[in-house]
């Protein structure tokens, strides 16, 4: 019987690599007993196909692979009808595919290097060669011209057969499809060595993935390691010397023999067995990645635990990305499987939860506590009012329901936020996406925070809905009086008063407004004094009332104002 490798759960790298690890080969497929996993060599038979297998499983519909050979299904639609029905826009279309797809994925270079390895036969060149756009000059009209375009294009898919069954074939989706994965997905977890090391001289990636994780595994467990002098840095097994260092992970690793201060009076002992460094190697598994932002749940309870929260926050992405994929469903995956979780009664009031996400090349780090939790699960039907709501910012499109969130995992107030989409909407800026009753359940959201929080405790929900609605006939008193255009000057100086925190700013206007209308200030007001917060959340619920409607929708709004 064969000797069971273990490997133990420990810290966020580690796990993101056991998680990535159970995906690529089956969590039925090894034993798990509390915080470790255990299993033997012959699970490692044919590993480099195993890994490659489950990217291009998970990611096959956003590959540049899917791109090319999706176009069959149109060519055959058009064949079928003997292009009864094939027009300009169906040519603009098809001249696109072949200049904007084809001609630019497959004359790259990294493409072009396992050309050999799918059919080595195959000349692409001549098909691309042979493969032209075709366009009508200024004084050519379709009626005049069609039955000669149609015999070009009949050309052209003459070719594109050729390219498409090439690509399609079971070869070509192994090679092309690892090659835009490892470009796309695994270069965001590791870098520098294997087949992303840019002098390899391996043109195969399954193999040069197996030299550099796989066949080192072997060797070591031949190994007589009694004298060993080291141990390994991550599960402290004992290892012959330091040849085999993190340097590769990204954003974690660093080169030993450059950098020696960062290790103890210059000695690096920072260095790992095979077994951990092709856990490592699983990283990019274990995150899950949209448009190169990635998301890792480090639910340190169990395996299990660990590897089924990630899962199903995994399967939310897939089934949001049918509706097109957008980097906001990463936190509409990430709310659905927490929340769920919640509802299953999980223990995490017992500790707070690390939630790490993969932004623009670097990682950061969040930690949801049982609050933050307890604060999204009670505001999902008004998150989910939020989910393609936005403004733009210079040449930046801003998610709501992901600035939201993002402020919740901070533990930041969402204070700023609310100043800016009243401003904006208030000065009549272009590119908004959202209405003041969004603006509303974000307020409530920010209440809920700030109860928790345990910073504004004398101020209601339902104080707050009224003091909304005092906004509102404050606007409408205006309008009687026909006075609406002294409106936005008083909204001005209430806004400005509430950025800068000018609590008696505030009143002076708020006070000199009413005695224009005759009316006294409601009673609610007078809570503004006690903290920064209660003045603040008072003054936002008077504007939203000032600016938008009176009465508050529970879903955070009507989605088709804009």
């Amino acid at each position: 019987m064969q000797t069971e490798i273990e490997v133990r759960a420990d810290d966020w790298l580690i796990n993101a690599g056991l998680v990535g690890f159970l995906n690529i080969v089956g969590k039925e497929n090894v034993r798990i007993d509390g915080q470790t996993i255990y299993f033997t060599a012959d699970l490692l038979e044919d590993f480099e196909t195993k890994y490659f297998n489950f990217f291009i499983k998970e990611y096959k519909e956003t590959l540049s692979w899917s791109k090319i050979v999706s176009y069959k299904d149109t060519m055959e639609r058009f064949r079928a009808e003997d292009f009864a029905s094939f027009d300009e826009e169906a040519l603009d279309n098809l001249n696109k595919y072949v200049k904007d797809v084809v001609k630019f994925y497959l004359k790259k270079a990294n493409y072009i290097k396992v050309f050999s390895l799918i059919d080595s036969k195959a000349d692409v060149n001549k098909w691309l060669e042979n493969l032209n756009t075709i366009n009508l000059t200024k004084k050519q009209k379709w009626e005049d011209v069609k039955a000669d375009i149609i015999e070009k294009v009949k050309q052209n898919y003459t070719q594109l057969d050729a390219i498409i069954d090439f690509c399609a074939s079971d070869k070509g989706l192994q090679y092309l499809a690892a090659k835009n994965l490892i470009y796309s997905v695994i270069n965001k977890g590791w870098s520098g060595i294997s087949f992303l090391l840019k002098q390899t001289k391996i043109m195969d990636p399954y193999l040069d993935y197996k030299t550099s994780f796989v066949d080192p595994i072997i060797e070591y467990l031949d190994t007589d390691l009694s004298k060993a002098k080291y141990n390994c840095f991550s599960c402290n097994q004992p290892i012959k010397n330091l040849k085999l260092d993190l340097s590769f992970m990204n954003e974690v690793g660093f080169d030993t023999a450059r950098k020696t201060a960062h290790v103890w009076d210059f000695n690096n002992d920072v260095a790992t067995c095979p077994i951990c460094r092709l856990i490592y190697s699983c990283v990019p598994a274990g995150f899950t990645y949209v448009y190169g932002e990635g998301m890792f749940i480090n639910d340190s309870y169990g395996v299990d635990e660990l590897h089924r929260v990630n899962e199903r926050m995994r399967n939310s992405i897939l089934r949001f990305n049918k509706d097109g994929i957008n980097s906001t469903n990463t936190y509409r995956a990430l709310v659905e499987s927490i929340t769920m979780e919640h509802e299953n009664n999980r223990r995490y009031e017992l500790a707070d939860i690390q939630l790490v996400r993969y932004e623009n090349e670097h990682y950061r780090f969040n930690l949801l506590s049982k609050k933050m939790l307890d604060i999204v699960n009670d505001s999902r039907g008004i998150l989910k009012s939020l989910i393609r709501c936005g403004y733009k910012e210079g040449n930046l499109n801003i998610n709501l329901y992901k600035e939201v969130i993002q402020h919740l995992m901070n533990n930041e107030n969402l204070f700023t936020l609310i100043h800016k989409l009243i401003y904006y909407k208030q000065t009549n800026v272009n590119g908004l996406y959202y209405n003041m009753g969004h603006v509303s359940g974000i307020l409530d959201i920010n209440t809920k925070f700030l109860k928790e929080m345990e910073v504004m405790t004398n101020i209601s929900q339902k104080q707050l809905w009224f003091v909304q609605n005092c906004g509102a006939e404050f606007k409408e008193g205006y309008v009687t009086k026909k006075s609406e255009n002294k409106i936005s000057g008083i909204t001005y100086k209430l806004l400005n008063s509430l950025k800068v925190n000018d609590k008696d700013g505030f009143m002076d206007t708020l006070l000199n407004s009413y005695s224009y209308l005759a009316k006294p200030i409601p009673n609610v007001f007078m809570n503004v004094f006690t903290n920064d917060e209660a003045f603040k959340s008072v003054g936002y619920a008077f504007m939203l009332g000032v600016g938008g409607e009176k009465t508050k929708k529970e879903d955070g709004g009507n989605t088709d104002e804009k």
